[in-house]
């Protein structure tokens, strides 16, 4: 499907509502398919922009979109994106008022909201099924699909009920599932649960070229952890551990070194880990412990490095938490500490499981090849997902035959760092006035475009990715001004 199918309506509505002037590489072709009446299943890579790819057909459909998330804090990091951008969008969950929630379906129902967010198990409940009588739905978008396949089975049986709420629909909708990762098995998975009929596929690709993949074996894991983060000091980073307690106990040693982080599991309240990913998104501090229950939905692309304390069970989840770095698409390092206590903390996990206990034996066998170091990693993790690729790819660990005390590279800013230094601090200013994250305001990639193009006029600031009309109008005069004031005292 070429991109010259696209409508000149969904490029409009892209610059108009997000800022950006084109599609990137893949949105335009789901988008085309989704616009065409096309039911889609899209693998792409994670700050690829799926959400784009339901977003904007959503802005062009009659009806209503209905968008199946598998998070609370996804939903309503997704629904505050949106109505900053002015589209009217809203989630039903229980942590809502059932009268809250009944304004939110009336509006609905009135045509008034553009697309709702919702969990699979709020597909069953007698809200929805309102919504099925009352109200038209044009598209229905699954996020995060591969949850489909590997929760489905297991802890969230209502994932696998959303083909049922599909044939229950008076008129079927355009049905798109997308994600960051999925094997082949995943994929046939994931169109045989939803029902997908005959839809387009596009995988653009799994290689994030930009990251640097690294395994470490250290005697004194400790003590490699330490030099890693003086290596990365002042830069954003996520530290991954495989168990509430071990979280806990590494933070406690963290703030006896002097270094501040913050903590993220489900055994926290939720005020407390609201609390500490706030901190974390506006930059009060930069290190973030936390399980895998933290960073599906984050939009935070400033994350320079990941760091895995333990293996996990499986390359995908390991594709997934690793690839929150970088999503700017600057340099940035994923790095796996293990040691053979892991192994035996993973097969522990595995014992408990009363399902599926071989398919997991499996996914662990491969993330062991993968850290065994015998081959490229790149070409380890890529083939895992069914990707072909190169027997070098020369920005690994195994490929450039670094050493534990060799540095991972890290890729210089070419931006003005005084000048940049000063536009984070307005952004910040704003924030705070505005009441919301600084990365709303403009992106880092943004204000790094900024600091090295150094527009003085709104019509030069329209033209950096991640602006947009909207943004300039609201925030830009600052910006601008902020530049000028900066040139004038070269």
């Amino acid at each position: 499907m070429k991109n010259q199918t696209l409508p000149a309506s969904a490029r409009e509505a892209l610059f108009r509502v997000f800022g950006y002037p084109d599609f990137r590489p893949g949105q335009a072709e789901v988008v085309s398919a989704i616009l065409s009446g096309r039911d889609v299943l899209g693998v792409l890579p994670t700050g690829a922009g799926k959400s784009v790819c339901y977003q904007v057909p959503a802005l062009l459909f009659p009806g209503l979109t209905l968008v199946v998330s598998p998070l609370i804090s996804l939903m309503e990091d997704q629904v505050a994106s949106l109505k900053r951008r002015n589209v009217p969008a809203a989630f039903l969950s229980s942590t809502q008022t059932k009268a809250a929630r009944s304004a939110i379906l009336r509006q609905c129902v009135s045509g008034r909201l553009r697309l709702l967010y919702v969990s699979p198990e709020r597909l069953r409940t007698q809200e929805l099924a309102f919504l099925r009588d009352h109200c038209r739905i044009s598209l229905l978008a699954v996020d995060e699909a591969h949850c489909v396949s590997q929760w489905g089975r297991e802890f969230r049986p209502a994932y696998l009920e959303i083909k049922t709420f599909l044939e229950s629909l008076p008129s079927r909708p355009v049905t798109v599932a997308l994600t960051a990762s999925a094997t082949p098995a995943v994929r046939r998975d994931i169109e045989d649960l939803i029902g997908l009929q005959d839809p387009f596929r596009l995988t653009t690709g799994f290689d994030r070229p930009n990251l640097y993949f690294e395994v470490r074996k250290p005697l004194d894991k400790w003590s490699e952890l330490c030099k890693l983060l003086r290596l990365y000091q002042g830069t954003c980073g996520i530290l991954y551990c495989l168990t509430r307690r071990t979280v806990d106990a590494t933070l406690r040693r963290l703030r006896a070194e002097g270094i501040t982080a913050g903590a993220y599991h489900a055994g926290m309240t939720p005020e407390d880990r609201t609390r500490s990913l706030n901190g974390w998104l506006s930059g009060q501090f930069l290190l973030m412990v936390a399980t895998n229950a933290f960073g599906m939905g984050i939009d935070k692309p400033d994350v320079r490095f990941v760091i895995h304390w333990n293996m996990p069970g499986d390359l995908e989840n390991y594709y997934q938490e690793a690839g929150r770095a970088g999503r700017d698409g600057k340099s940035a390092s994923c790095i796996l500490l293990t040691t053979p206590q892991d192994l035996k903390i993973n097969r522990f996990f595995i014992g408990l499981s009363t399902s599926q206990a071989g398919v997991k034996r499996e996914r662990f066998l491969a993330i062991r090849r993968y850290a065994s170091g015998r081959e490229c990693l790149r070409k380890a993790m890529l083939g895992y997902f069914g990707e072909a690729a190169p027997d070098y790819c020369g920005n690994c660990s195994v490929c450039l035959h670094f050493s534990l005390d060799r540095q991972p590279p890290l890729l210089p800013g070419e931006e003005d760092p005084v000048l940049m230094k000063e536009l984070r601090a307005l952004r910040l200013r704003l924030s705070k006035e505005c009441k919301c994250l600084p990365h709303k305001i403009f992106p880092d990639r943004t204000i790094h475009d900024m600091a090295r193009e150094r527009p003085t006029t709104l019509a030069g600031l329209i033209f950096i990715e991640g602006s947009g009309i909207w943004k300039c109008l609201r925030y830009g005069r600052h910006f601008v001004r902020e530049i000028r004031a900066y040139l004038e005292t070269r």
